[in-house]
């Protein structure tokens, strides 16, 4: 991926820090839903000759154990360099605790549903970060996913320009933001929204996902959804591969070192042979470190970029999922529509209405009612629920369109990105070979030079 991502300028000349924010509503209805969604889909349309200009360059290091008099935890240094004016310097640093890393992703999920926020390791299971969570190896794993974290956030067109972010890069007073920062819990985001049920009431979400999937998907979707799935399964048998490789990695730097010891002991007892003995031996103990080496760069550093993809993927699939459910909420709309007119043309013409308009029928005889007036009532009821559930139909299948839209830009932004880190990852791990076998051969051509 690119060392340097861009932004656009948010503000004419360099500002301070904003006071502290209070979360936005999420819009409560399906317009401020679709007025939304068509907001944010704008926002990702940049001109190519603004994202030349500014960028935001972060690094995350230097895991440090604190204590605050109660409870140890790990902080991370958080380091950035960015020529965006919305800044009060060019050059900053701040610690932050993997908590406030958390709190960011929440809010930002909250303030964008229609995004794929890169996920955080602990938002999926951690079951390659073994041991101590304040042990070396485990803080140095994390510090590696951070910072892909924050990197995926500042190339993305509409994350990166999110006032949270930039309070998180900069601000001393981080602490008094999330007490100040109200977040309104929402499952679904937008277009979780309402839809009316057949008599003028609200469809649930829980009837609503009783939907399994949309009855009418788009080709490039089904497509978008093999790819991801077969993209998933290539990851994890690459996983799986590597982690074979890594046991036999730590049995050869065993073995290796093992073989060193002997030569050696060789060498005390061969005094005339020593220097030469000597020598090979260490040659073994350098190989056996190389491969200690290997071992420590694919499980450090290879493998949980594999894990940070693999969750990536997840959360673009969880995307398109809601995508889906916004489909979904349409076609139920428009199902109760249908129900609906039927019902409505069955009572002009004088038809059944099945066995609840026979027991109804049975019962205006017995009470005495005017059928007359009851079927007028119907009719206005039907009329006035047909007239809501048109409009409602109208702004569902508005908001699904742009759901789509904007759904297929993040799989675009998604794709470039997985590219990018796909062959950043393979670069180095090509380089920590070369770097290998290149000392591997310079070492033992000194040694065979020794021993001739």
């Amino acid at each position: 991926m690119s060392d340097e991502f861009v932004d656009e300028p948010l503000f004419d000349s360099p500002a301070p820090i904003p006071a502290p924010i209070t979360k936005q509503p999420i819009a409560s209805t399906a317009q401020d839903h679709h007025d939304l969604i068509t907001k944010q889909t704008e926002d990702l349309s940049i001109s190519q000759s603004k994202i030349d200009t500014l960028f935001i360059k972060s690094t995350v290091s230097s895991p440090s154990k604190e204590n605050d008099g109660q409870n140890a935890y790990i902080t991370y240094l958080v380091s950035t360099i960015t020529n965006n004016p919305i800044f009060n310097a060019k050059k900053f640093e701040i610690r932050r605790r993997f908590s406030d890393f958390v709190f960011l992703y929440d809010v930002l999920s909250n303030d964008h549903p229609e995004c794929v926020i890169p996920p955080l390791p602990d938002k999926q299971r951690l079951e390659y970060l073994k041991g101590d969570r304040f042990s070396p190896e485990f803080t140095e794993k994390r510090c590696q996913s951070l910072q892909r974290f924050l990197k995926r956030i500042e190339g993305h067109p509409v994350l990166k320009k999110s006032k949270i972010y930039h309070i998180f890069l900069e601000s001393t007073e981080w602490g008094s933001y999330k007490v100040n920062l109200k977040i309104k819990s929402d499952d679904h985001g937008l277009g979780s929204g309402s839809s009316l049920t057949s008599d003028g009431g609200i469809i649930t979400d829980v009837f609503i996902n009783a939907f399994k999937s949309p009855n009418l998907q788009s080709k490039e979707f089904i497509i978008i959804k093999e790819k991801s799935e077969k993209l998933d399964e290539n990851i994890a048998r690459i996983d799986k591969i590597f982690q074979k490789i890594m046991k036999r990695y730590g049995d050869l730097e065993q073995d290796y070192y093992d073989f060193s010891y002997q030569i050696k002991k060789i060498a005390e007892l061969e005094p005339e042979l020593e220097i030469p003995f000597v020598k090979f031996s260490e040659g073994l103990q350098g190989l056996s470190l190389g491969f200690a080496q290997l071992k420590q760069f694919l499980d450090n550093e290879y493998l949980i970029s594999l894990k940070d993809l693999e969750h990536y993927i997840n959360s673009v699939r969880n995307l398109i999922k809601l995508k889906d459910q916004k489909q979904m909420d349409f076609e139920a709309i428009s199902e109760y529509l249908e129900r609906s007119i039927h019902e409505k043309n069955v009572i002009i013409t004088g038809g059944s209405t099945g066995a609840s308009g026979f027991l109804s029928a049975k019962f205006e005889e017995l009470t005495g009612q005017n059928p007359d007036l009851n079927k007028r009532e119907k009719l206005n009821k039907l009329e006035s629920k047909i007239e809501k559930l048109s409009k409602e139909l109208d702004i569902s299948q508005k908001v699904s369109q742009e759901f789509e839209k904007s759904t297929l830009k993040e799989v675009n932004y998604f794709d470039n990105v997985k590219s990018l880190e796909l062959k950043e990852s393979l670069g180095k791990l090509a380089d920590k070979n070369i770097e290998f076998y290149e000392t591997l051969i310079s070492k033992w051509e000194d040694i065979e030079k020794s021993l001739a």
